[in-house]
């Protein structure tokens, strides 16, 4: 295979792949398209020609202008078949071992479009913090005075980011959900001094 045509190959499959990787496989999550082809470290006219041939093969779709696409479930198919099966050709893609696509580690783009928060996917800095957050929201939970109901959320809440931060594989995307519950829930009471603390830790997160 000619060098180029095997380089184009590799970036696009990088792309594909760091998609469903930030995604986690979901077709519910969409992310940044610029940001990520820079993260990937691509040219915006590298990520236009990446972009131009995923989408018309159906391996992604355009969430709205602006940028933000999404991993279809064609693309998940292909990926995923990709990894299991890395000594064959796929429909769209040579076999990943001959491609050689190298792994991405400790990367952050942002996720969504309606929101501007960021989640740094499964580093061991971010984990100890929310686990150390955790555990203040935990000893702080009497001072919040909180009702049956919100306090029944949020114990349900600490639960899942709890054992989120067991895995071996913690997803990001539910963690970000449940700390968005907590906020909500803390926001309702911010008069309350324990939950204005807890508001501004929450802040580095």
């Amino acid at each position: 295979m000619d060098n180029n045509i095997k380089e184009t190959y590799e970036k696009r499959f990088r792309f594909l792949q760091r998609l469903y990787e930030v995604t986690e496989g979901s077709e519910l999550v969409s992310v940044n398209l610029w940001e990520l082809g820079a993260e990937l470290g691509f040219s915006r006219s590298e990520t236009d020609k990446i972009d131009d041939y995923l989408h018309a093969e159906g391996l992604i779709e355009h969430i709205a202008l602006g940028g933000p696409i999404g991993i279809t479930h064609r693309g998940i198919v292909e990926v995923e078949t990709a990894l299991s099966k890395p000594d064959q050709a796929t429909s769209y893609f040579p076999p990943f071992n001959y491609i050689h696509v190298e792994q991405m580690i400790g990367s952050q783009i942002q996720q969504g479009t309606n929101q501007s928060s960021q989640v740094l996917t499964n580093t061991t800095n971010d984990i100890e913090a929310i686990a150390k957050f955790i555990t203040e929201l935990k000893d702080q939970l009497p001072a919040l005075k909180l009702n049956k109901e919100a306090q029944a959320e949020v114990e349900a809440d600490v639960e899942t980011i709890q054992s989120q931060i067991k895995s071996p594989r913690p997803k990001s995307t539910v963690i970000k959900e449940c700390l968005a519950s907590i906020r909500t829930v803390l926001e309702g009471i911010a008069g309350n001094m324990a939950a204005a603390l807890l508001m501004q830790k929450m802040s580095g997160l």
